[in-house]
Protein backbone atom coordinates (compact mmCIF):
# COMPACT_ATOMS: atom_id res chain seq x y z
CA UNK A 1 0.00 0.00 0.00
CA UNK A 2 1.98 3.11 -1.00
CA UNK A 3 1.10 6.23 1.45
CA UNK A 4 0.28 9.40 -0.56
CA UNK A 5 0.95 10.41 -4.06
CA UNK A 6 4.84 10.02 -5.16
CA UNK A 7 4.85 12.74 -7.63
CA UNK A 8 2.87 15.10 -5.32
CA UNK A 9 5.59 14.48 -2.34
CA UNK A 10 8.27 14.89 -4.66
CA UNK A 11 7.06 18.37 -5.80
CA UNK A 12 6.10 19.17 -1.85
CA UNK A 13 9.94 17.98 -1.06
CA UNK A 14 11.36 19.73 -3.84
CA UNK A 15 9.18 23.08 -2.75
CA UNK A 16 10.42 22.31 1.25
CA UNK A 17 14.45 22.18 0.09
CA UNK A 18 14.20 25.33 -1.55
CA UNK A 19 12.32 27.30 0.80
CA UNK A 20 14.89 26.01 3.18
CA UNK A 21 17.64 27.43 0.94
CA UNK A 22 15.62 30.85 1.15
CA UNK A 23 15.24 31.03 4.03
CA UNK A 24 19.49 29.95 5.01
CA UNK A 25 20.10 33.11 2.90
CA UNK A 26 18.22 35.23 4.57
CA UNK A 27 19.87 33.69 8.23
CA UNK A 28 23.18 34.91 6.47
CA UNK A 29 22.14 38.29 5.31
CA UNK A 30 20.85 38.87 8.86
CA UNK A 31 23.52 37.68 10.56
CA UNK A 32 25.74 39.65 8.84
CA UNK A 33 23.95 42.68 9.25
CA UNK A 34 23.81 42.29 13.25
CA UNK A 35 27.55 42.06 12.66
CA UNK A 36 28.07 45.08 11.19
CA UNK A 37 25.74 46.84 13.57
CA UNK A 38 26.95 45.52 16.70
CA UNK A 39 30.50 46.78 15.48
CA UNK A 40 28.86 50.15 14.55
CA UNK A 41 27.51 50.02 17.47
CA UNK A 42 30.80 49.54 19.76
CA UNK A 43 32.10 52.48 17.83
CA UNK A 44 29.42 54.75 18.96
CA UNK A 45 29.48 53.67 22.86
CA UNK A 46 33.50 54.12 22.13
CA UNK A 47 33.27 57.64 20.75
CA UNK A 48 30.29 58.88 23.20
CA UNK A 49 32.41 57.56 25.89
CA UNK A 50 35.30 59.43 24.98
CA UNK A 51 32.98 62.59 23.92
CA UNK A 52 31.35 62.31 27.58
CA UNK A 53 35.26 61.89 29.52
CA UNK A 54 37.06 64.39 27.08
CA UNK A 55 38.79 66.98 29.24
CA UNK A 56 41.17 70.27 28.50
CA UNK A 57 44.64 69.12 28.40
CA UNK A 58 46.87 66.16 27.31
CA UNK A 59 45.16 63.20 26.58
CA UNK A 60 45.84 59.97 24.17
CA UNK A 61 43.28 60.22 21.42
CA UNK A 62 42.48 57.01 19.83
CA UNK A 63 42.59 57.17 15.66
CA UNK A 64 42.14 53.50 15.13
CA UNK A 65 43.85 50.08 15.09
CA UNK A 66 44.59 50.39 18.49
CA UNK A 67 47.31 53.58 17.92
CA UNK A 68 46.95 56.39 19.98
CA UNK A 69 47.97 59.84 19.52
CA UNK A 70 49.01 62.19 22.60
CA UNK A 71 47.82 65.59 21.99
CA UNK A 72 47.05 68.75 23.74
CA UNK A 73 43.28 68.85 23.64
CA UNK A 74 41.40 72.51 24.32
CA UNK A 75 38.73 72.77 21.94
CA UNK A 76 35.39 72.59 23.51
CA UNK A 77 34.07 71.54 20.16
CA UNK A 78 33.54 68.01 18.35
CA UNK A 79 32.88 67.06 15.21
CA UNK A 80 29.98 64.61 14.70
CA UNK A 81 28.84 62.66 11.69
CA UNK A 82 25.19 63.24 10.49
CA UNK A 83 24.89 61.09 7.51
CA UNK A 84 26.00 61.09 3.94
CA UNK A 85 29.39 61.68 4.97
CA UNK A 86 28.23 65.10 6.25
CA UNK A 87 29.68 66.73 10.03
CA UNK A 88 28.30 69.18 12.83
CA UNK A 89 30.18 70.66 14.54
CA UNK A 90 28.90 70.37 18.20
CA UNK A 91 29.79 70.82 22.07
CA UNK A 92 30.85 68.29 23.78
CA UNK A 93 27.94 67.78 26.11
CA UNK A 94 25.59 67.84 22.99
CA UNK A 95 28.06 65.53 21.27
CA UNK A 96 27.88 63.21 23.98
CA UNK A 97 23.89 63.00 23.93
CA UNK A 98 23.97 63.43 20.39
CA UNK A 99 25.71 59.76 20.08
CA UNK A 100 24.03 58.76 23.01
CA UNK A 101 20.26 58.91 20.65
CA UNK A 102 22.20 57.12 18.18
CA UNK A 103 23.47 54.48 20.11
CA UNK A 104 19.83 53.85 21.47
CA UNK A 105 18.70 53.92 17.94
CA UNK A 106 21.20 51.29 16.36
CA UNK A 107 20.30 49.27 19.67
CA UNK A 108 16.66 48.96 18.92
CA UNK A 109 17.75 48.47 14.93
CA UNK A 110 19.59 45.43 16.47
CA UNK A 111 17.21 43.90 18.23
CA UNK A 112 14.44 44.14 15.68
CA UNK A 113 16.90 42.25 13.33
CA UNK A 114 17.47 39.60 16.26
CA UNK A 115 13.60 39.42 16.93
CA UNK A 116 13.69 38.98 12.53
CA UNK A 117 16.20 36.28 13.32
CA UNK A 118 14.35 34.77 15.65
CA UNK A 119 11.43 34.39 13.28
CA UNK A 120 13.33 32.98 10.04
CA UNK A 121 15.36 30.79 12.25
CA UNK A 122 11.85 29.62 13.63
CA UNK A 123 10.37 28.87 10.19
CA UNK A 124 13.39 27.28 9.08
CA UNK A 125 13.14 24.70 12.47
CA UNK A 126 9.10 24.36 11.06
CA UNK A 127 10.16 23.21 7.63
CA UNK A 128 13.08 21.42 8.17
CA UNK A 129 10.68 18.53 10.42
CA UNK A 130 8.21 18.95 7.59
CA UNK A 131 10.64 17.91 5.24
CA UNK A 132 12.62 15.09 7.15
CA UNK A 133 9.06 13.88 7.61
CA UNK A 134 8.36 13.65 4.21
CA UNK A 135 11.27 12.64 3.09
CA UNK A 136 11.11 9.46 5.99
CA UNK A 137 7.22 8.71 4.20
CA UNK A 138 8.71 9.03 0.40
CA UNK A 139 12.31 6.49 1.74
CA UNK A 140 8.84 4.14 3.38
CA UNK A 141 6.78 4.35 -0.14
CA UNK A 142 10.04 3.50 -1.81
CA UNK A 143 10.51 0.27 0.33
CA UNK A 144 7.02 -0.81 0.19
CA UNK A 145 7.03 -0.18 -3.68
CA UNK A 146 10.35 -2.05 -4.29
CA UNK A 147 8.74 -4.74 -1.85
CA UNK A 148 5.22 -5.39 -3.70
CA UNK A 149 7.13 -5.49 -7.01
CA UNK A 150 9.66 -8.12 -5.58
CA UNK A 151 6.15 -10.20 -4.65
CA UNK A 152 5.27 -10.00 -8.13
CA UNK A 153 8.04 -11.19 -9.95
Amino acid sequence: MVIGNPLGMEEERQKLSYEVAVYREQLRLLQREMERITLTLLDLRNAEKTASNLKDGLSLVPIGGGAFLNSDINSHSLLVPIGAGYLVQMGREEAARELARRIESTEKALHRLEEEFGGISGKLNSIGTKLGTLQSEMALNKRVEDNIGEDYI
